[in-house]
């Protein structure tokens, strides 16, 4: 059952023509984008974390100095930010993180 690399070559481009392309084709590749490395996903996810931490921490600190509520505001806040944080990542990583407040539209699909 051996055979010539023409005849692997052709059924090769059989097969790949048999394919149904959005089965295997990520849903980015299909509508036109690059999909992001693990790299640039693991960087913005730190990057989103880290953002969401240091405003919650920042506005709790100055509400805690103009109320006078020493610990309070900022360790909510903080707890805040965090669940924000995270709420980014998952966005992100599932792909929900096209325009903000409006759902995506068959007319977006289609583009």
């Amino acid at each position: 059952m051996s055979q010539t690399p023409d005849e692997l070559g052709q059924k090769i481009k059989e097969a790949l023509g048999r394919q149904d392309p959005s089965s295997t084709a990520p849903k980015q590749a299909a509508e036109g984008k690059n999909a992001p490395s693990g790299t640039a996903q693991a960087l913005r996810a730190g990057t989103d974390l880290v953002a969401a931490l240091v405003v919650g921490g920042f506005l709790g600190y100055w509400i805690d100095r103009w109320l006078g509520t020493k610990p309070w505001g900022m360790i909510i806040l903080f707890f805040l930010g965090f669940a924000a944080g995270f709420l980014n990542i998952y966005r992100s990583q599932t792909g929900q993180d096209y325009k903000i407040g409006f759902k995506e539209t068959p007319k977006d699909k289609k583009e």
